[in-house]
């Protein structure tokens, strides 16, 4: 149940949206940790479509 709502597209989306407004305010050496963290859960991308 846990892995479903990480998987999720609104909870991807929300993480996506933190990790940007985060990521505006550190430097660049901690944006490769927090880009390589959402590459660990799973997004590979910031801006989350609904794929078809």
């Amino acid at each position: 149940m846990l892995k479903d709502l990480i998987l999720s597209e609104k909870t991807k989306g929300t993480i996506a949206i933190i990790a940007a407004v985060v990521m505006y305010f550190t430097p660049d050496y901690i944006d490769a940790i927090i880009e390589a963290g959402l590459a660990a859960v799973g997004i590979s991308k910031l801006v989350i479509k609904k794929e078809e």
